[in-house]
């Protein structure tokens, strides 16, 4: 049972890879085999394939300090991530851990996958590095392995199953155990604000996707003649094409830190947002055209789609604070800790979502891609935190008190 184990931790680790590490490598090698540029050899396939597979697991490529054409170029990190790679990657690790979740002698399907993992993370890490690019050995293994490790052990634990494994069972109930030594005070607003925060936050995302969606459409002339100008093959526009589909998720987070009106920036001393757009030289990626290149005073009532969001999510998530509107003995107390919860969690997913989107893609003004966590973070927990708690004063307006707690306090004096 136990190599039966280890061997489908084997075969869906080699499902992901499949997908993540080799059809990158597919594609680089169709277009070395039909492009046939000089100086571009088997190992630099390998090598650019590497890196590529590297960089969506956030590992930072550093592009060492060098002349072209007798101009020198200052080093720099490469560190903007393709999301819409990372997902796959994520999903397909997700999928091999529900597949896990019915196996016996789990720990062995988890040992079997993570070690594959992390031995395709080393051996890419190990030819990934040139005089002219390097990678970290130690953050080239260890990020790809954290990041499928979490996903699969995570998805193996909470995906549904017809048998409970005895490793799996007593984790669940060590980590229920966990739960239930949170304060009083903190827990009944736990489920309520989780929900509504994250659906503020999906809501910001739906928004943005179909605004990014519009603005490519009516921009589509432009889109066409960047990639005229750009002179491609047909494999280099299919590449191109492919990593703008990478980048398109990325594109979206932007535009959900549009609509909270601070907007984002496209290099050092930028910025695009409802207030002001100022744009200074961009690469010529097709998918750019749909960027405003002017904006308007009126262009601040977007900020109503965060707004409205905050308002109906509190609205909404009343059949979740049964526990909150019984445990609390004060209205406003129950209606803020509900709103500054419902703040707190769309600005902290705000910030996660920040971090992993933006990056620098060169030296000096590329340096800088995408938003100020930070600053969004703030943003969001201010706008969202004053709608919800108007709002909670109907979604958590409490009805009893609880007399456990009455009756211990009682005790106490």
């Amino acid at each position: 049972m136990r190599i039966k184990a280890v061997i489908q931790g084997v075969t869906q680790t080699s499902l992901v890879i499949a997908v993540g590490y080799v059809s990158i490598f597919f594609l680089n090698m169709l277009s070395w085999l039909i492009e046939q540029n000089p100086g571009t050899t088997f190992n630099t396939v390998i090598q650019t394939t590497s890196r590529i597979w590297l960089n969506a697991h956030f590992v930072a490529i550093e592009i060492l300090e060098g002349r072209v054409a007798s101009v020198t170029v200052p080093g720099y990190q490469f560190t903007l991530v393709p999301l819409g790679f990372t997902a796959v990657i994520v999903y397909l690790s997700y999928r091999a851990g529900k597949y896990m979740a019915n196996q016996q002698a789990l720990g062995y399907s988890w040992l079997g996958a993570i070690s594959s993992y992390g031995l395709v993370a080393f051996a890419a890490t190990s030819v990934a590095s040139s005089k002219q690019i390097k990678v970290q050995d130690v953050t080239g293994v260890f990020l790809p392995l954290v990041i499928f490790s979490l996903v699969l052990i995570i998805s193996s634990l909470y995906s549904a199953t017809e048998e409970e494994g005895a490793l799996r069972l007593r984790i669940r109930e060590s980590l229920a155990e966990m739960s239930k030594r949170i304060p009083w005070a903190i827990k009944p607003v736990l489920s309520p604000a989780l929900r509504a925060g994250t659906a503020v936050v999906l809501a910001l995302a739906a928004v943005s996707a179909i605004a990014c969606a519009v603005l490519i459409a009516i921009n589509w002339v432009d889109a066409i003649k960047l990639y005229q100008g750009l002179q491609l093959s047909f494999m280099g526009t299919l590449i191109i094409s492919f990593g703008q589909l990478a980048l398109l998720p990325n594109l979206i987070i932007y535009g959900m830190s549009w609509f909270t009106g601070l907007g984002f920036s496209l290099g050092v001393g930028s910025t695009v947002s409802p207030l002001a757009v100022e744009l200074g030289p961009l690469p010529a990626i097709p998918m750019l055209s749909a960027l405003p290149a002017a904006t308007d005073s009126l262009m601040i009532a977007f900020v109503l789609v965060i707004l409205l969001s905050a308002f109906f999510a509190t609205l909404l998530v009343k059949p979740f604070t049964g526990a909150l509107r019984f445990d609390y003995a004060s209205t406003t107390t129950a209606a803020l800790s509900l709103g500054i919860g419902i703040g707190l969690v769309a600005a902290l997913e705000m910030f996660f979502l920040a971090v992993i989107s933006s990056g620098s893609i060169g030296p000096e003004r590329m340096s800088q891609i995408g938003i100020n966590p930070w600053l969004v973070f703030a943003v969001t927990f201010v706008e969202v935190s004053l709608i919800s708690c108007l709002a909670a004063f109907f979604s958590a307006r409490t009805e009893g008190v609880d007399t456990e707690l009455v009756q211990r306090v009682r005790r106490l004096k």
